[in-house]
């Protein structure tokens, strides 16, 4: 086993269990070992990288049980958006391991895990065969030190916090005297019984039971449905308050009012909600976000119908304050009425009458008089005006005559000097419009362009028989100057054969070199001799 390793002696031990046996048909070797050919080693047998990974899955399922718990902290805590599947890490002081938490399982997570939070997490373990690794497969996570309900619960908390929804300034005023009430409870609990026994007490009062489960998965929504449903529509009933309430028990049989959905159900309530649920010592997130907080269903009822308790004394109070209100009134009116009988019009009523009655007469005679002067001095106006129009009206109508006869004598005098400037006006704008007419301007434009165009092309022509007298220029003192003309004249240019370099010094040449000699007629071509070495043949 020593030299097999581990995995094969694990298959060997499977074979076994299998009814196997060691019968397998293998080559042996010189010694006798198992021997394959083309591995050049006895005993080793070639596999696959899935095979491999398939036989390490095999054997962490054989020796790690099938639920495992793992305490550690968790860091890269990273839900995936599209899948619900959540993917983090575990680590200690010494090593890390890979996790993932499937969606149907994340969704039962009463809190938010986040990194740093040590938890204790459950599950199995197996091999992502695509990536050869091994990792944790949770289907449960727990806090430690704290319940993953009281986690969720603080989280919770501080988040609607936050937004403000615990703030008093948010919460509705009580109305003092409710008359309709609606209470959503659970149906036949106790704590709806509590509830009736309190507020039946009160036979004026309207109560609407709203029905919904208060424990168990979906509760939450329901209630918070049902405090939708009431805040909705309770108005066209005459809901005028909601009380929420619940018996004791512990906080996963009260987890249904710890939901966000509840807490922000409550919060959009147009009508105020009383809550009353679990125990005095039991608050829930509901609680909190309530317009008022009992600490039982029967302290909820009693709060709701506390002005009703009073309300019997507060009437006999406000009946003697009523009493005693009428009785000052009549005292007052019965004062008045005798000090009104008392007055002189009243012991002889005849003498205001007969009183009224002369001045009456005296303004009628005092009326009658002004009248008649106002009408004597129009009389006299009257007269005096008619008098001064009769001797004036002959020589005002000649005045207007003469007056009107010289204004029609300068309207016509000054509309003939309208028509004859207005006359000169179109004449001149006639004269200045046949000026611009096209049949005169099109002739002139078109001689005008025949001109331009004439003097373009000869101005073309001219720099054209310019450039080409200056190339030829340029051409006859290029070929005066060019090497052909310095040939002619006995020069010659000598070059390297290998490269046609030009030579230009006798230093550059070395004996042995081949050069090429170019004349005005032809070329030559030389080697290099050794100035230094004695000629043969002289």
């Amino acid at each position: 086993m020593g030299k097999s390793g581990f995995f094969d002696f694990h298959e060997k031990v499977t074979r076994r269990r299998r009814g196997d046996g060691d019968s397998d048909a293998q080559a042996t070797g010189a010694e006798g070992e198992p021997h394959t050919p083309g591995t050049g080693k006895p005993g080793v047998e070639p596999i696959t990288v899935s095979q491999l990974t398939s036989r390490i899955e095999r054997t962490l399922k054989v020796g790690i049980p099938e639920t495992i718990y793992v305490r550690g902290e968790v860091s890269n805590y990273r839900p995936n958006q599209s899948s619900g599947h959540v993917y983090f890490t575990l680590k200690d002081a010494g090593s890390c391991i890979d996790c993932v938490m499937w969606r149907s399982d994340a969704a039962r997570l009463k809190f938010n895990p986040a990194d740093g939070m040590e938890l204790l997490a459950g599950g199995k373990v197996g091999v992502y065969t695509t990536r050869g690794k091994y990792q944790l497969y949770v289907t449960t996570l727990r806090p430690l030190g704290q319940g993953a309900l009281e986690v969720a619960f603080q989280q919770l908390r501080a988040k609607l916090e936050a937004e403000g929804l615990f703030a008093a300034e948010r919460k509705r005023p009580m109305p003092a005297y409710p008359m309709s009430v609606v209470l959503i409870s659970g149906a036949d609990t106790a704590a709806l019984a509590d509830m009736l026994k309190v507020l039946r007490r009160y036979a004026w009062l309207r109560l609407m039971v709203y029905p919904v489960p208060v424990q168990g998965d979906g509760a939450a929504a329901k209630i918070a449905g049902a405090i939708a449903h009431v805040s909705r529509d309770g108005e066209d009933v005459g809901a005028e308050v909601i009380i929420l309430a619940r018996g004791g028990g512990s906080l996963e049989d009260l987890w249904q009012f710890n939901e966000e959905v509840v807490a922000r159900a409550i919060a959009a309530s147009r009508i105020p909600v009383v809550t009353g649920i679990g125990h005095e010592v039991d608050t829930s997130i509901a609680d909190l976000v309530a317009d008022y907080h009992a600490h039982t269903p029967t302290e909820a009822a009693q709060v709701v119908a506390a002005q009703w308790r009073s309300v019997r004394d507060e009437v006999d109070a406000a009946a003697i304050r009523l009493r005693r209100a009428a009785a000052a009134t009549v005292q007052e009116s019965r004062q008045r009425l005798r000090s009104i009988e008392r007055h002189e019009a009243f012991r002889r009523p005849l003498d205001r009458v007969n009183s009224f009655r002369q001045l009456l007469d005296d303004r009628q005679r005092a009326l009658a008089m002004s009248v008649g002067d106002r009408v004597h001095t129009a009389q006299l106006q009257l007269q005096t005006l008619e008098a001064r129009l009769e001797r004036h009206l002959p020589s005002t109508l000649s005045r207007l005559r003469e007056r009107l006869g010289l204004l029609g004598q300068e309207l016509s005098l000054a509309i003939a000097h309208r028509v004859r400037v207005d006359g000169e006006r179109v004449a001149k704008f006639s004269a200045l419009l046949t000026d611009c007419h096209p049949k005169y301007t099109l002739p002139l434009r078109r001689q005008k362009l025949a001109a331009v165009s004439d003097r373009l092309g000869m101005a073309a022509r001219t720099t054209v028989l310019l450039c080409r007298q200056r190339l030829e220029a340029l051409g006859r003192q290029l070929e005066a100057v060019g090497p052909e003309n310095v040939l002619r004249r006995g020069y010659t240019i000598t070059t390297r054969k290998k490269g046609g370099v030009p030579v230009r010094s006798a230093a550059e040449v070395a004996p042995g070199d081949r050069l090429v000699t170019r004349f005005g007629d032809g070329q030559v071509e030389s080697v290099v001799d050794d100035s230094r070495q004695l000629p043969l043949f002289e």
